[in-house]
């Protein structure tokens, strides 16, 4: 099962497991991902797990942008809607949101060409 291994100034703060669904992460008391930090914007992003349109039994990962004043960073490159692979990173504010998805690793060193989204 793909997971976020959520960090900050190095220090473990949790996993959260991805099952078929969405996660908003900001500041406000109704986010599914609290994250208490100046540099993050109340509703600051969306993750979602949705069936592989490619891969039968594995998830797609996106994580949107939702207007945040700072901005969702992955690769280096502000986003606004990103397709995520095991081993990237997500930076929200000063913390990280890191892809572990076991199912897809193999991946890595396979090419696979999708359409764009």
């Amino acid at each position: 099962m793909p997971k976020l291994v959520h960090t900050c100034d190095g220090k473990f703060l949790g996993e959260i497991n991805l099952d078929e669904g969405s996660w908003l992460i900001g500041r406000h008391p109704d986010c599914d991902i609290r994250v208490d930090d100046s540099t993050v914007s109340g509703k600051h992003a969306l993750v979602t797990a949705n069936p592989s349109a490619y891969m039968e039994g594995l998830l797609d990962i996106h994580i949107e942008d939702k207007g945040s004043t700072n901005g969702t960073i992955v690769n280096g490159k502000k986003i606004k809607r990103h397709m995520m692979k095991h081993g990237e990173v997500a930076h929200i504010g000063s913390h990280e949101f890191a892809l572990v998805d076991e199912g897809t690793r193999g991946f890595e060193t396979t090419t696979v060409i999708l359409p764009d989204s």
